[in-house]
């Protein structure tokens, strides 16, 4: 269970970072209209989108711990937790709306990440399916692109940021999985890595690469629409890539409950995003 515990508190970080974020989107330059210099001066100046840097750099050490310990298809899943502390922060402090379908989103998703906790086992084994995780990047690199297609033709900004932070978030998630797998192979000792132990390994290139582009995109999708629904969505999409890199390139067994909370997940967020349509922004 101390996979589920760790997991819980990098969600928790997590969350906290962004709704600093979401505060700090508030009077910002807009990021994809002012020139870049200007919104990273902006940003490194505003000491609330520092400290929500501060606290998700926390979640994700945390985060990197679990990884080392659990199935990234358990973990990455069981993030979806944060969603309802974030959201209750997002009604009560940014007065973000919500509709009934949306609450009983938040409901489905808290049952289906309780479900996941009932089964924190791990798969044996570290392997990675080199070709298949090469394959995910591809795949999610074109959606992606697709994406970004779409906002740039204004259909639905903010939904379709957020739908690519996921992706970015998801390829991250799976990538430090692959770190910490390759590296329990090679690890003399029986305990596991720590996270400090990957300063120098070469795969963290890419898992920052992952992370900061959803990092800027994430940025650019709260100041166009509610944190409250932008999160859970790019939570979902994470938890789908996560839960694919899981089975594909690290051979993860998913047991019929994992599948059951899963399901309960994407539920949830599919209600949080269809209620997004008849709720005013604040």
């Amino acid at each position: 269970m101390s996979v589920v515990v760790i997991a819980l508190g990098a969600t928790l970080c997590m969350q906290v970072g962004y709704l600093l974020w979401k505060i700090s989107a508030r009077g910002q330059p807009r990021i994809g209209v002012a020139p870049p210099l200007q919104v990273a001066r902006a940003l490194l100046g505003d000491w609330r989108w520092l400290s929500g840097l501060a606290a998700t750099i926390a979640g994700w050490l945390l985060f990197i711990r679990a990884t080392t310990l659990g199935d990234i298809s358990l973990v990455q899943p069981l993030m979806t937790v944060g969603d309802v502390f974030l959201i209750f922060l997002a009604v009560a402090f940014l007065h973000e709306r919500m509709s009934r379908q949306e609450w009983l989103g938040i409901a489905v998703t808290i049952a289906g990440a309780a479900t996941l906790a009932f089964d924190p086992s791990a798969s044996p084994g570290t392997h990675i399916d080199s070709t298949s995780l090469l394959g995910l990047l591809a795949a999610s690199l074109a959606a992606a692109g697709a994406l970004l297609l779409a906002v740039r033709r204004g259909a639905r900004g903010e939904l379709a940021l957020a739908l690519t932070v996921g992706l970015a978030f998801g390829c991250g998630a799976t990538l430090t999985k692959a770190m910490t797998s390759a590296a329990a192979t090679t690890a003399a000792a029986t305990a596991p890595p720590m996270p400090w132990e990957f300063a120098l390994d070469p795969m963290l290139l890419a898992v920052m690469a992952a992370n900061v582009a959803g990092l800027v995109l994430l940025q650019a999708a709260f100041q166009r629409g509610r944190a409250a629904v932008i999160v859970p969505l790019q939570l979902a999409v994470t938890n789908g890539v996560a839960v694919a890199g899981g089975m594909l390139v690290f051979a993860e067994h998913v047991s019929p409950t994992r599948w059951c909370g899963i399901g309960a997940i994407v539920i949830g967020t599919a209600l949080l995003h269809r209620g997004n349509r008849d709720v005013p922004r604040s």
